[in-house]
């Protein structure tokens, strides 16, 4: 079956219907697969051991509501907010603090029943008015950096002390993987009331507290005793790391300093001579995240497709691949890659390097000579940085002059958002095709200037709870051929999530959000004794 294909959610094939029979299977499901797909032998998970992953990002914030970038955010901040919804390994939506959720028929509303054993770290209580102040606080543009997340609800409602109903603008699939998200935590509002301060103490409900915070550097954790789910808080500590530069990443993990790293591609030839020995392994997920040019297509120039499409020809993403990420990224034409429902199999080789076509196209735009774009790219960021340089080499010898502007991870998606740039970074995959394309193309922080009309209602469509497999994969394979005609980005190459880790550790095979981002989610992870 291919990734995705599932339905996803509990209760989305048909509106009404309960989760129940649903939840029962997936619970079936957990109990065979065991704890993780590693082997762990006769090895016996230690509940007091320590957990250190080092990632490719560091801390920088502490309030889920104020993120500025999510895929920052997100490994930090998840060991201490539960959401109503998660994602685990396949990907699959499942229940965190509901247990269960049901459509109306029309798809505009969402009923979520609660869990009766949750609890924020004060001790109050995780129910309705709690959730619903929660939401309303990351709904609020006054209180929230991530309110834009939020855009399709009308309304979060009590029914009963157990029971939220969500009320959206249009049908809203999607919903249910926006509330798996950090930005959708769950938050102490009663306790921020009686004045606990969010940007420095947990004001969440989940498996851990934070213990020690170092902004830019690090996060330790500690286990909160008495968490409804034992099996997300395998280690009573957890240490998560923040090493951007590539080597540094790479000598913690060889010299026993931490337990597991993020891979880039282009760690990958190096790697080898430590994840062959014994000890070591390194496993990639499937390839469903990318890196991109992401454009905005209001800039001057960028309006006319032509001149958009002569970008992504004067591209050459083998030699990419080859030189920078060692063979790891094969080459990418559209926003859903190979094995995602929606991949249309037409728009696979929609670009091929053609540097003579792409002076041709600007040539028939009337485009200026030297056509100026400026591109942020994350700012010590590895591959970005070594791609943006090559990308910049190529579209000048075409006849664009290309500026690059490194920016800090924490500031690179807010600065492309107030446009006239473009951003090179991975696109944002989400754990349904129609999430992705959404969050792309019709969200401003990711597409500052709106696509065509016809492209967003089949995106929209898409989302309706309603709709069979069938009819909603034929949505996403028309919208994916549109943004590749279109060439609303730039499509450079897939690349899977890698991770390395020691054979004293269980789970780093299956991290829920690793099966459709490049984002470490260590729920459910652990080690030996």
């Amino acid at each position: 079956m291919p990734l995705f294909a599932r339905k996803t959610g509990f209760g989305t094939g048909a509106p009404g219907v309960s989760v129940l029979t649903a939840l029962i299977a997936a619970i079936l499901l957990l109990a065979a697969c065991g704890t993780s797909a590693q082997d762990i032998g006769s090895r016996e998970v230690n509940r007091e051991g320590t957990l250190r992953v080092a990632g490719n990002v560091v801390p920088n914030n502490l309030d889920p509501h104020q993120s500025g970038n999510y895929t920052v955010d997100y490994p930090f901040l998840s060991p201490v907010y539960d959401r109503l919804t998660q994602v685990i390994s396949g990907p699959e939506i499942v229940p965190m603090l509901a247990e269960e959720w049901t459509f109306a028929e029309d798809g505009r509303s969402v009923d979520f029943r609660l869990r009766d054993d949750a609890v924020f770290h004060s001790g109050n209580p995780v129910d309705a008015d709690a959730v619903v102040g929660s939401l309303e606080r990351a709904r609020d543009p006054q209180q929230s950096r991530v309110a834009g997340r939020f855009d399709m609800v009308e309304s979060v409602q009590v029914v009963d002390d157990r029971t939220v109903r969500i009320t959206t603008s249009r049908p809203a699939l999607d919903l249910l993987s926006v509330l798996a998200t950090t930005e959708s935590a769950i938050v102490d509002v009663d306790a921020m009331a009686s004045g606990l301060d969010i940007s420095k103490e947990s004001a969440g409900s989940g498996p851990y507290e934070f213990d020690q915070v170092r902004p830019g550097d690090r996060i330790t954790y500690v286990r909160h005793e008495g968490y409804w789910d034992s099996e997300a808080q395998k280690p009573v500590r957890l240490e998560l790391i923040g090493l951007p530069d590539d080597n540094s990443r790479l000598n913690a993990f060889r010299s026993g300093q931490v337990d597991a790293i993020k891979v880039d591609p282009d760690q990958y030839d190096e790697l080898q001579s430590v994840v062959t020995q014994p000890g070591f392994e390194l496993h990639e997920y499937p390839i469903v995240q990318s890196y991109v040019l992401y454009l905005d297509i209001g800039i001057p120039g960028l309006e006319d497709k032509r001149v958009r499409q002569a970008l992504n020809y004067a591209i050459d993403r083998e030699s990419i691949n080859n030189a920078l990420l060692n063979d790891r990224c094969p080459p990418l034409t559209q926003p859903l890659p190979v094995g995602l429902d929606g991949h249309d199999a037409g728009a696979a080789n929609l670009y091929p390097y053609d540097p003579e076509r792409a002076r041709q196209l600007l040539e028939e735009s009337g485009a200026p000579d030297n056509l100026p774009i400026r591109i942020i790219y994350v700012a010590g960021a590895s591959p970005q940085q070594e791609m943006a340089t090559a990308v910049q080499a190529q579209l000048r010898d075409v006849g664009v002059d290309v500026q690059l502007a490194p920016i800090p991870a924490v500031d690179a998606q807010a600065t492309f958002r107030t446009g006239g740039y473009g951003l090179l970074n991975i696109f944002l995959s989400a754990p349904t095709p129609g999430q992705t394309l959404l969050t792309n193309y019709l969200a401003d922080f990711r597409f500052p200037t709106p696509p065509s009309q016809d492209f967003a209602d089949t995106v929209v469509r898409s989302l309706d709870p309603s709709l069979s497999d069938d009819e909603r994969t034929a949505l996403y394979e028309t919208a994916s051929g549109t943004a590749a005609e279109e060439a609303y980005s730039v499509f450079l190459c897939g690349s899977p999530t890698m991770v390395a880790y020691t054979s004293d550790t269980v789970g780093m095979d299956s991290l829920g959000h690793a099966d459709f981002t490049s984002i470490f989610d260590v729920r459910y992870a652990g080690v030996t004794s």
